[in-house]
């Protein structure tokens, strides 16, 4: 919690900016809630900076046959989905700075699985029941271990996440923030 404070208040002059930016593109709303599940399988809406147009999900079914993604997980290298301000603030990272706030309510953790919905949860049920018994994470070994290698997306997914919680300690969770930290400011000083 204190993490998420810190970094609440080291960021929070950006709101402003992003959410002008969103509004001057797309226009409102500036914020995007998906139900995801939390430890247990309770179900919370998990806060994001909208970065893709107001129509994504319809435009999601039209798009199915073109998903790059193994598994049950939606991926198109180039979305047309994005907004032009969401696809800067994906690169970024900064699309994922409200989740900070689900962190502080007892959501999420800064670190763990990746925050799905209950219908991606239901895909493999020996991985579903470890990953809902902890927290999900902003981040998490999954995200810093991703290749996107084509076929072999979800194995990596459900391989990290299980390493996660069967390795799960404060010193492994420190290593993972300061792991995402240089993989931003990489993707930043490559910009």
């Amino acid at each position: 919690m204190a993490f998420s404070v810190a970094v609440l208040l080291m960021t929070f002059w950006l709101y402003p900016i992003i959410m002008l930016a969103i509004w001057l593109d797309d226009g409102r709303p500036w914020f995007f809630a998906h139900e995801r599940e939390t430890l247990g399988g309770r179900q919370f809406p998990c806060i994001k900076f909208r970065s893709m147009r107001k129509n994504a999900e319809e435009l999601r079914a039209q798009l199915q046959s073109q998903n790059q993604a193994d598994g049950p997980q939606f991926y198109i290298e180039k979305d047309p989905r994005l907004t032009s301000v969401g696809k800067l603030l994906r690169k970024y990272n900064l699309d994922e700075l409200p989740q900070f706030l689900n962190v502080l309510v007892g959501h999420m953790s800064v670190v763990g699985p990746r925050p799905s919905p209950r219908k991606e949860n239901q895909y493999c049920p020996p991985w579903r029941d470890a990953r809902l018994s902890v927290r999900p994470g902003i981040t998490g070994l999954w995200q810093i271990h991703r290749t996107r290698r084509s076929g072999t997306d979800f194995q990596e997914w459900i391989k990290y996440d299980i390493e996660y919680v069967e390795n799960r300690s404060w010193r492994l969770d420190i290593w993972i923030i300061y792991k995402t930290i240089t993989q931003v400011f990489r993707k930043v000083s490559h910009a």
